[in-house]
């Protein structure tokens, strides 16, 4: 086999090419090897943290649904004045519950499309033309803070007792209600706390248990309802 010159000169430099790429590519891998010697490691939180996430939205100045400021559309094209502002004369009312935030946590995948339903009728509500809930004919704006709980049945009774039993008896709302996590399990480790029974402990206080369908969270407690059959 006759192989000129150029063609040799081009096969030379083509095995130069792979072995510096070769060379290269094991220089890039031993630094990495040695930046992940030196950084600590960091162990993957799972399952009940110390820390909550809390989310908050609705009728007040920091609310998603109150964030399109009225004076940065002050006036239409014609000069008119903007006249969908709303004014919750009577109060806000209070809406709290726990719910799977973390991509995590096990009931993340539905509790998240759960909350999203949650958060719509939320903004539904509070904005024009609804302007809130008429009750005896006053406006009243709905607080929606929301509790990560990490898909456990002892965060969600910690974040019943020191998250929402203090929003329920806080003067800042003229009500307070309940709405339930996703699944049976963590709705039921709440209900009891949330029934209007002699217990003094208990918030009474109404729980909409949308995520739950169990009987036992339902039974013997009439303040607690749910969306789903038995």
């Amino acid at each position: 086999l006759n192989l000129n010159s150029s063609q040799i000169c081009q096969s030379k430099l083509q095995t130069m090419a792979t072995r510096f790429l070769v060379a290269a590519v094991a220089a890039f891998a031993h630094m990495i090897c040695i930046i992940m010697m030196l950084i600590p490691a960091v162990e993957a939180t799972t399952g009940v943290t110390r820390s909550t996430i809390i989310n908050r939205r609705g009728a007040d100045t920091t609310s998603i649904t109150s964030s399109m400021e009225i004076t940065a559309f002050g006036e239409l094209e014609d000069g008119a004045p903007v006249t969908d502002e709303c004014t919750y004369d009577g109060g806000i009312i209070s809406f709290s519950h726990p719910m799977s935030l973390k991509s995590s946590d096990k009931f993340f995948s539905t509790g998240n499309l759960q909350l999203s339903a949650i958060e719509m009728m939320i903004d539904e509500i509070n904005t024009s033309p609804r302007c809130g809930v008429t009750v005896g004919g006053k406006k009243h704006g709905i607080h929606l803070t929301t509790f990560g709980d990490d898909s456990s049945k002892d965060k969600v009774s910690a974040i019943v007792k020191n998250g929402m039993m203090p929003l329920a008896e806080s003067t800042e709302y003229v009500g307070s209600y309940w709405v339930g996590p996703y699944s049976s399990g963590l709705t039921g480790s709440m209900s009891p706390l949330a029934n209007a029974t002699d217990d003094p402990t208990a918030a009474k206080t109404v729980l909409v248990a949308g995520g739950a369908a169990s009987t036992p969270v339902f039974a013997g407690n009439p303040t607690i309802f749910g969306t789903f059959p038995p």
